[in-house]
């Protein structure tokens, strides 16, 4: 798949669409208020793979276990519980097998337990395209006397509807300078992919970051910097 640059998103508003959408699919789930949630949520794409996480607003409320259960707005079906996050003491959830459209509305419950009492319970609506935050990808940087071999580490298989519109930026830093790198990814992102950064000076300490840009130009995600000195006669150094 080509990262695409130049894709454009209107970010619509939620409480609008909601409404919209459940007067033409003539559904009936109630919209959540969210200016009372109890819990705070975040979906973020992780390693290609989308992770809801969540958490209780009120500190001395110690849940010991959670359920997650979801339906889709456009559909009229019934609540459904994900079967690895059921009375799971984790506090995020691998939704990537069950949330699988960019183009849908995930209508999502959380109730947390302790014992056999409900001390939670909390309601929030997901578009992936405008919700999701993207975590950086893993990598690796190997030093030469005057260039640095960046290698990104994408899972063996992603999804395609899980690649977004993504544009891969290496950052490289050095002496206060700043520089972007925007390399063209051809095909899926899998496997691993390595880019060169060249034409650089000896006797020098070069950083390197990586993340993605979102096309709705959200705020990134970048990754903690790894550094190298470039020494003369250096054939390879891994920082």
């Amino acid at each position: 798949m080509l990262l695409s640059q130049n894709a454009f998103i209107v970010r619509p508003l939620n409480l609008f669409l909601m409404v919209c959408i459940s007067l033409v699919f003539g559904i009936s789930h109630d919209l959540p208020d969210y200016t009372n949630e109890s819990c705070t949520f975040k979906i973020s794409l992780r390693n290609f793979r989308s992770i809801l996480s969540w958490e209780l607003k009120n500190h001395s409320i110690v849940a010991t276990r959670y359920t997650l259960l979801y339906t889709i707005m456009s559909k009229p079906e019934d609540w459904k519980i994900v079967k690895n996050c059921a009375n799971t003491t984790r506090s995020f959830c691998d939704l990537t097998d069950e949330w699988r459209s960019t183009h849908e509305a995930y209508v999502t419950n959380l109730e947390g337990f302790s014992g056999n009492t409900t001390l939670s319970n909390c309601s929030r609506n997901f578009w992936l395209d405008i919700d999701m935050s993207f975590e950086p990808p893993e990598f690796e940087i190997v030093g030469f006397t005057n260039h640095i071999n960046v290698i990104v580490k994408f899972p063996s298989i992603v999804e395609e509807e899980l690649q977004f519109d993504l544009s891969l930026v290496i950052e490289e830093q050095s002496e206060g300078i700043v520089k972007k790198h925007k390399p063209t990814v051809k095909g899926n992102m899998s496997g691993n992919f390595t880019y060169i950064i060249d034409k650089l000076i000896p006797n020098t300490n070069y950083c390197v970051s990586v993340y993605f840009e979102h096309n709705d130009e959200q705020a990134v995600i970048k990754s903690p910097l790894k550094c190298t000195l470039l020494q003369p006669g250096q054939e390879s150094e891994f920082s």
